[in-house]
């Protein structure tokens, strides 16, 4: 018998443990990542390690179907994160939009105060 062939469903074994150690770190990262822009990276790269684990349980268990499945995972990881990169640009498109209005709105209101008008209508005594 080949000692590669004695040798490689340890090592597929141990592959996966460490894959899925990495795929919990990043889960933890992914939660406690401070922007969204993070959270998508990290939503990639338990896609990814997904896709290595079930790679990894094909080659061990020898069925040809699970890479399939592996392919068809790795296209909704894609998509997945697409989307989420999608809506990130809108909310931040969004947030951009209305700070520039805000400071729009603070460069009229320091104009008018400047020019004395404040917005409200002064009052003139009535001299009768």
């Amino acid at each position: 018998m080949n000692p590669l062939e004695t040798l490689a469903p340890s090592v597929m074994t141990c592959s996966m443990v460490v894959l899925s150690a990495c795929i919990l770190a990043t889960f933890l990262r992914t939660i406690i990542g401070p922007r969204m822009s993070d959270r998508i990276i990290g939503v990639n790269m338990i896609g990814t390690q997904a896709v290595c684990v079930i790679v990894c349980l094909t080659l061990r268990l020898n069925e040809n179907w699970l890479a399939d499945i592996a392919i068809i995972y790795a296209m909704f990881s894609f998509l997945s994160v697409a989307v989420l990169t999608k809506m990130d640009i809108g909310v931040y498109r969004e947030w951009r939009d209305n700070q520039r209005k805000s400071r729009e709105r603070d460069r009229i209101n320091k104009e008018n105060i400047a020019a004395g008008r404040n917005g409200r209508q002064r009052r003139r005594k009535k001299t009768s």
